[in-house]
């Protein structure tokens, strides 16, 4: 998903749809990393509760599922 930058301020920001916090769990607050040049956000909530959990697990295989079905084209991409 390709996403613009929106100006704020002398900042700027990226909006996070209402779809994608609903997928992720992330609610107003996040914890946010810098890996290498990925910026890496992850709901700030106790990972432990169930819900968060299940969540996590059902983003993860929604993920896998989607890098085994698109591999070829992941690696044509990459190698473009």
């Amino acid at each position: 998903m390709r996403k613009t930058l929106s100006r704020l301020g002398n900042s700027e920001a990226l909006v996070i749809t209402r779809e994608m916090k609903e997928l992720t769990g992330i609610g107003s607050e996040v914890e946010v990393q810098v890996l290498g040049n990925a910026i890496v956000i992850t709901p700030a909530q106790d990972a432990q509760r169930p819900e968060n959990t299940q969540r996590q697990a059902q983003f993860a295989a929604a993920r896998d599922q989607i890098l085994e079905e698109y591999d070829e084209v992941f690696r044509r991409l990459a190698d473009a």
